[in-house]
């Protein structure tokens, strides 16, 4: 992201003591699900609906991914080692990092 330093990047994948320091494809599936399911049932938007484009703002799975891309979801991933271990992590913080992670196509 623009202005975050290399500094701020390392300490943020430091704390991070379980699992990536991103989003795994297992996780954006489930949290896009969920919040689609969210807001198919009635739950408000968390973007600006007057920014949204019209295919968009038909789609809840659009809109959740969108919410997710923005990282203005309220939402932690919990994740658990084999011995027991969990630890709760902000989605933002792996979104954050996950754009700084380069991308192999």
């Amino acid at each position: 992201m623009a202005g975050e330093s290399e500094e701020n990047i390392e300490k943020l994948e430091k704390k991070i003591k379980i699992g990536p320091p991103w989003l795994t494809r297992f996780e954006r599936a489930r949290i896009i699900g969920a919040r689609a399911l969210q807001i198919s049932l009635g739950a408000p938007i968390l973007l600006n609906p007057d920014e949204l484009t019209d295919h968009v703002k038909e789609s809840p799975v659009l809109i959740a991914k969108l919410e997710l891309e923005k990282g203005v979801l309220p939402m932690t991933i919990i994740r658990y080692t084999r011995a027991g271990d969990m630890q709760a992590i902000p989605v933002r913080w792996l979104i954050k990092l996950d754009k700084m992670r380069p991308r192999i196509h």
